[in-house]
């Protein structure tokens, strides 16, 4: 599963709407975050050492074999980092790799753009749109195949995106 990251309230936004036996990918930093960091990693989620290209591919490796083999669904923002800009940064290529070498489909989840509409400490404070798109196919897909891949998701995204802006603009 894809999604756009606008936040570290990403988590709970999307947490609910996340289905059983997925793991997330997260940066190996997250683990000094105190309390969350551990739970994150006690929870079963794969921490990435994106400094050490060998640990970052052994990682990916078993979070791989993870999706083949356990039928475990992996949660990644491919962007790589936190985005509360109008368009979507370039995709990193580690997702849409595991998910061709495991021959899994790749599920876009999408966000309406929340940042600067929520108000914490209020209830209800900001209207979000959450829409999963149609699983986008891996069956017969290479490596070669992965930078075409990852385009054609992240377009299918933006645009589903700025739908969803144009629908929670126009209630």
């Amino acid at each position: 599963m894809l999604g756009n990251h606008q936040s570290n309230y990403d988590l709970f936004i999307m947490g609910s709407h996340v289905s059983p036996r997925t793991v997330g990918v997260g940066k190996k930093s997250l683990k000094w975050i105190p309390l969350f960091g551990q739970l994150f990693w006690l929870g079963g989620n794969v921490l990435i050492d994106r400094s050490n290209p060998y640990k970052a591919r052994r990682s990916l490796d078993a979070t791989t074999r993870a999706l083949r083999d356990s039928r475990t669904s992996i949660w990644v923002f491919p962007e790589g980092t936190r985005n509360s800009g109008q368009t979507l940064l370039a995709f990193k290529k580690g997702a849409f790799q595991m998910a061709v070498d495991a021959g899994v489909p790749i599920v876009p989840v999408c966000i309406s753009r929340y940042a600067g509409k929520l108000r914490l400490g209020r209830w209800q404070s900001a209207r979000i749109i959450i829409r999963a798109l149609p699983p986008v196919d891996t069956a017969g897909l290479t490596r070669k195949d992965v930078p075409r891949l990852a385009e054609d998701c992240q377009a299918r995204m933006q645009a589903c995106i700025d739908a969803l802006d144009e629908e929670e603009a126009a209630t």
